[in-house]
């Protein structure tokens, strides 16, 4: 599998013509169509199929795909970046989080990132855990945002949060006027949960030997969750700097009885320095979830112990 072939399967997805495809890439048709039949030798599948006219993506073309675009936009970010070099120097900051810290922790640590450096591009890339060390230990990101350790070498983990798992139920739910929700209430109900297999799952279905909830839903993202409980499609457990900082009316968070930690970790490399900014968007990440641990506003003086990028 080489460049090409993958750039030539992208246009084919894009563009739904090996064709038009070849338009886009300055190349012939017939050079598309071998290409994408090197790489489909090299996968070990079948990336279309023809109907009639029609070139049809089989489903194991979609799931690459998605992996595929995630890398080109990586490549996009590293032309952004050249181009901000150019423009300004060495003035750039790239980030790496989890779902749940991009959407309900970062904005209000870069709006706070903000009132102290006003002129520095900031790039943020969101992954999984592991994707999100993968960024961290190559040099894509300067600072990464995780849920989870990997096993990935030369790495720095600190733990910045730690969360008790809560009850997410909607407000017109049986459960809403319950003080503190036992496993044994989630019995019968219809239960949205994270990924099968990931450690905050692991964490969650321990509790539940005897499982007797209707695992209706699952998906990754805990704001997905909340927004979903919020409709009535099911109860769930999760972190509740998540349902916090989304303040949905329809969602009632009630503590759970049982002891479910989610933990969250800035993560640098011991191969590359941690910048000034990095350090910097450290302190504001950290103050965003100390205000959510409390519901607090967060104010422009608070501090918080500054610890990353330095030695213990």
């Amino acid at each position: 599998m080489n460049f090409k072939q993958v750039e030539a399967f992208r246009a084919v997805m894009m563009t739904r013509s090996m064709t038009t495809a070849a338009g886009l890439l300055h190349t012939s048709q017939p050079n598309v169509s071998r290409w994408i039949a090197l790489l489909e030798k090299a996968l070990g599948f079948v990336l279309f199929q023809r109907v009639g006219t029609r070139l049809i993506p089989t489903p194991e073309a979609d799931a690459f795909y998605a992996d595929v675009e995630r890398a080109f936009i990586g490549l996009e970010s590293l032309n952004d970046s050249a181009s901000s070099i150019r423009r300004r120097g060495t003035g750039l900051l790239r980030i790496g989080a989890v779902g749940s810290i991009t959407q309900c922790v970062m904005p209000d640590a870069i709006r706070m990132f903000r009132e102290q450096v006003s002129d520095i591009p900031v790039v943020v890339n969101t992954g999984g855990s592991d994707v999100v060390a993968k960024w961290v230990a190559t040099g894509f990101c300067d600072i990464g945002f995780s849920s989870i350790h990997t096993d990935v070498p030369s790495l720095r983990y600190e733990r910045i949060n730690t969360a008790c798992g809560v009850g997410v139920v909607a407000t017109s739910h049986r459960l809403a006027t319950r003080k503190v929700l036992k496993p044994a209430d989630f019995d019968d109900e219809p239960f949205i949960s994270l990924p099968a297999g990931s450690f905050n799952r692991a964490a969650i279905d321990r509790h539940f030997p005897h499982d007797s909830r209707i695992l209706s839903i699952e998906t990754p993202y805990a704001t997905t969750i909340c927004t979903m409980v919020s409709k009535g499609l099911g109860v769930s457990i999760v972190n509740p700097i998540v349902s916090r900082a989304l303040r949905l009316a329809d969602v009632r968070e009630i503590p759970f009885s049982e002891q479910v930690d989610f933990y969250s970790y800035a993560v640098t490399s011991g191969h590359f320095p941690v910048n000034a900014l990095a350090r910097r968007m450290a302190d504001c990440v950290q103050r965003v979830f100390a205000a959510l641990d409390t519901q607090d506003t967060v104010k422009p003086g608070r501090r918080v112990r500054k610890t990353i990028g330095r030695k213990a």
